[in-house]
C-alpha cells in the first residue's frame, strides 16, 4: 500500500488542487484497528482512479465519497469518532508478536489530538 501512495504523491506535486481528483476511503474491518477511519487522496483523474483502485485495495478501503474538494475530504476525516482514530493508534503501536510501544502509543495519541485540535473538532 505505501507504494502506491509513493506514486501518487509524486504525480500530485506536478498538478493544482483543481486539477485533482479527491478521493474519500473508510477502512474496513479487513483493516484491523484502522476500520471506521477516514483517509483521502488525490489522483490525476477519474481514470487513474480507477486504475489504482483494485480489488485487493477495496477489501481495506471503500469509497465514501469521490470527485470532492479537498475541504470536503477534510470534513469527512473529521467526522470519524476519536475511538476509531485511538484504535488506529493502539494498532500502529502494537508490533506482530502483539507487544505494545508505548513511546510509539504516545507519539500517534499525540498525532491525534493535535489534528483534531488543528481543526476545531470535539468530541
Amino acid at each position: 500500500m505505501g507504494k502506491s501512495f509513493d506514486k501518487l504523491n509524486k504525480t500530485k506535486n506536478k498538478m493544482t488542487e483543481k486539477e485533482m481528483y479527491n478521493v474519500a476511503f473508510r477502512y474496513t474491518e479487513k483493516a484491523g484497528g484502522y476500520h471506521g477511519n477516514v483517509i483521502w487522496t488525490s489522483f490525476e483523474s477519474k481514470e487513474k482512479f480507477d486504475e489504482w483502485y483494485t480489488d485487493g485495495i477495496r477489501a481495506d478501503q471503500k469509497v465514501v465519497e469521490e470527485g470532492i474538494s479537498s475541504e470536503r475530504c477534510m470534513e469527512l476525516v473529521n467526522e470519524v469518532p476519536i475511538a476509531c482514530n485511538v484504535a488506529a493508534c493502539l494498532d500502529k503501536a502494537t508490533n506482530s508478536t502483539g507487544k505494545l510501544n508505548p513511546g510509539v502509543l504516545e507519539m500517534e495519541l499525540m498525532n491525534v489530538a493535535m489534528a483534531r485540535l488543528l481543526t476545531g473538532k470535539k468530541d
